[in-house]
């Protein structure tokens, strides 16, 4: 039966990927109910599988638009994770860390901006404990909560706080990009177009415009080697640049 329960969450994952939703979530259901039984006999051993398949379906519904259903997995794989993780923190605190990060996502987009902000801020507080002492591990999860709570922030007209969420988590995302900036240089683009599109909505368009061009460069660079993943993007930072130049009357 673990094997079969195994079996049914990758064969979901595929189905999910391929976007055949509905096969996905017949997998996905049939696999945590037979980790649900596995769990009830020895919980130690498949309670971690129950909370992985409560994940996936919760993944699956949020983007299905089933928000509801998402957050009622969301919550009992958190609930799972946070137990697992009173007695074995180093194990578990990851998946608490993350299982709340994608509540916080739910709440965000579902507009309960203030239960997002309690996920997120939660999520961020266990991400810096663990990158105290695993910075290469934990670092990048730092800066990409830091990232979705200063959006928040932006969102909520909380401009103040949310530079300086930007701030950190570019100085982090800068950090590691020295060592793997194939890795990091994506995601220094972003926080500087969120900086960009802060400091537009806040009338400063020198800064704006700074950090729109510098993103722009980065694109620009990424796209020579992989014009496909980042055209794309270097046509939205055009665009964005172009509103912000009319803006500043500069036709």
């Amino acid at each position: 039966k673990p094997y079969m329960a195994a079996t049914l969450n990758n064969l979901a994952n595929q189905y999910y990927y391929t976007q055949r939703f509905g096969e996905s979530e017949a997998m996905y259901k049939e696999a945590l109910e037979i980790r649900r039984r596995l769990a009830a006999a020895n919980p130690q051993a498949y309670e971690p599988d129950v909370a992985v398949t409560l994940n996936n379906l919760a993944i699956l519904y949020m983007n299905t638009q089933r928000f509801e259903d998402s957050e009622a997995m969301y919550q009992e794989a958190l609930e799972i994770y946070r137990c697992l993780a009173a007695t074995n923190p180093q194990s578990y605190e990851p998946d608490v860390a993350v299982t709340l990060h994608n509540l916080a996502l739910l709440y965000s987009n579902t507009q309960r901006f203030t239960e997002s902000e309690a996920m997120y801020t939660e999520a961020l507080e266990i991400h810096r404990r663990l990158a105290v002492a695993n910075p290469q591990a934990y670092e990048p999860d730092v800066a990409m909560t830091l990232n979705n709570l200063a959006n928040l922030y932006s969102n909520t007209q909380r401009f103040e706080e949310s530079e300086t969420m930007l701030k950190e988590a570019l100085g982090i995302r800068r950090r590691l990009a020295i060592t793997n900036p194939q890795a990091y240089e994506p995601d220094i683009a972003t926080t500087l177009n969120n900086l960009a599109l802060l400091y537009s909505n806040t009338r400063r368009f020198t800064e704006s415009e700074t950090k729109y061009n510098e993103t722009l460069e980065i694109y620009r660079r990424l796209a020579a080697d992989n014009p496909q993943a980042y055209e794309p993007y270097v046509a939205l930072l055009l665009n964005n640049l172009a509103i912000l130049y009319s803006q500043t009357q500069r036709f």
